[in-house]
């Protein structure tokens, strides 16, 4: 999927196992995330010499040139990796994603689980409705930080509260089979209702099941 000013990649498709326990635990997903400022449309020499003035955007479209080898920069995902850092310690919120996502990928820069665990949580609190999708995921599976059903709980929610129909599943999911609350099919029939109104096939499979 393409998109100059965005998050990387088109969503991971993900289901979680209702038959025991965590270990079907959702994949990271990632949408797009566009931010426009003054910087925001700038190409070439422009961009490059906004990102080396200081500008957030600028880093960030700067970063995403490098990462997708557009507007003239040949492909290096080293310097697109350098650049999200950039941004992403200024508080641009999609770079601190996609520096989070290049972490647990090992996209441009060694993997480090740790560091892609804080990265999303920056992004999380800022409300990016991704992010806090995968923090919960990271909480849920114990990746980059202690495993945290409770905690995986809360931001499945935060992100399911703002519309993210993977999230609603999950959070029907938890109510479903009682993970770190009590369990409470109706609560868990109302989540997987909003995610399969959005046409999320595994919350239509989870209602018929319940049936």
């Amino acid at each position: 999927m393409d998109f100059p000013l965005a998050k990387r990649l088109a969503p991971l498709l993900f289901c979680l196992s209702l038959a025991s326990g965590i270990a079907g635990a959702a994949e990271f997903e990632s949408e797009t995330c566009t931010i426009e400022d003054e910087y925001s449309d700038l190409t070439g020499t422009d961009v490059l010499r906004a990102a080396k003035e200081g500008h957030a955007t600028a880093q960030f479209s700067l970063a995403w040139n490098y990462e997708s080898g557009s507007e003239g920069f040949k492909q290096d995902e080293t310097k697109a990796t350098q650049w999200y850092q950039k941004a992403a310690e200024q508080g641009h919120v999609c770079a601190q994603f996609n520096l989070a996502h290049a972490y647990e990928n090992g996209t441009g820069i060694e993997i480090d689980e740790e560091k892609s665990f804080y990265w999303y949580t920056q992004s999380a609190k800022q409300g990016d409705s991704d992010a806090q999708y995968n923090l919960a995921v990271s909480y849920e599976e114990g990746t980059g930080t202690k495993q945290d059903y409770a905690q995986a709980l809360v931001w499945y929610r935060k992100s399911a509260d703002q519309g993210d129909p993977d999230a609603q599943f999950e959070v029907g999911n938890f109510y479903a089979k009682g993970y770190s609350v009590k369990a409470d099919p109706k609560e868990a029939r109302k989540w997987y209702e909003k995610a399969a109104t959005q046409g999320h096939e595994a919350a239509f499979d989870a209602l018929e099941a319940m049936d």
